[in-house]
């Protein structure tokens, strides 16, 4: 297979995994809902009181970690659950079908992550020192996130107990990425970096990075091994 056909298939599986979920919104809707109830909930909570940096950034990783919990692992669900697994296994290489479906949640979880990360932190009363800091860690904490979510979903597909195996799966693995994460997040939020520089993060966006693309190359090299079987 030539590479232009490998783009072809995996830009027809994002685009058939958007199209999904822009008419149905299980995805949009599950994830949404829980956040929105998650923020109501830790706004309600604190009832006008300021809550501290540490307190923000893990209430932000918490926030993200069960929201990805609570919907990314549709991907390959509802493959299975609607019988077109099998079609797919035949008419795309498993690498262009994960590379499509990690795009699809890529993109959800990142979105969802610009929306709830302010809302948050104007709940929480927290000021952001260093926005960009906050952005990097942001992002690559989503992508990282959506890429081993999306690796774990097809490890659950057929199995009954879905939500609980996916989350299970997945913490352990997750937590190199978490442990930078809410360091990094610290450090935007300027704990130990009362001047706000972006070197106090940078340690934690090279982990968010290098963890990020290990688990993209890992996943693409043992992706067909979990799909064909």
């Amino acid at each position: 297979m030539t590479a232009r056909t490998w783009v072809r298939s995996a830009t027809a599986v994002f685009v058939k995994d958007m199209r999904t979920e822009w008419r149905s919104r299980v995805a949009v809707l599950s994830v949404g809902l829980f956040a929105l109830c998650s923020l109501t909930m830790i706004g309600l909570s604190l009832a006008g009181t300021k809550a501290t940096p540490e307190v923000a950034a893990g209430l932000l990783w918490v926030l993200t970690l069960f929201t990805a919990a609570t919907g990314l692992g549709r991907v390959f669900v509802q493959e299975e659950e609607r019988g077109t697994g099998i079609a797919l296994r035949l008419s795309a290489p498993g690498t262009a079908v994960w590379s499509g479906k990690f795009a699809a949640n890529g993109v959800l979880l990142t979105v969802l992550a610009a929306l709830s990360t302010p809302l948050l932190l104007m709940i929480l009363g927290v000021k952001v020192v260093n926005p960009t800091l906050l952005f990097c860690v942001g992002i690559l904490g989503a992508l990282g996130t959506a890429a081993t979510f999306t690796t774990m979903a097809a490890l659950v597909a057929l199995s009954s107990a879905k939500g609980g195996l996916l989350a299970a799966l997945s913490f352990p693995v997750l937590v190199p990425l978490f442990l930078a994460a809410v360091h990094g997040t610290k450090a935007a939020l300027g704990v130990g970096n009362a001047d706000g520089a972006f070197t106090a993060g940078a340690g934690d966006v090279q982990v968010l990075l290098s963890y990020t693309v290990i688990s993209v190359t890992a996943s693409l090299m043992l992706f067909d091994f979990v799909w064909g079987d």
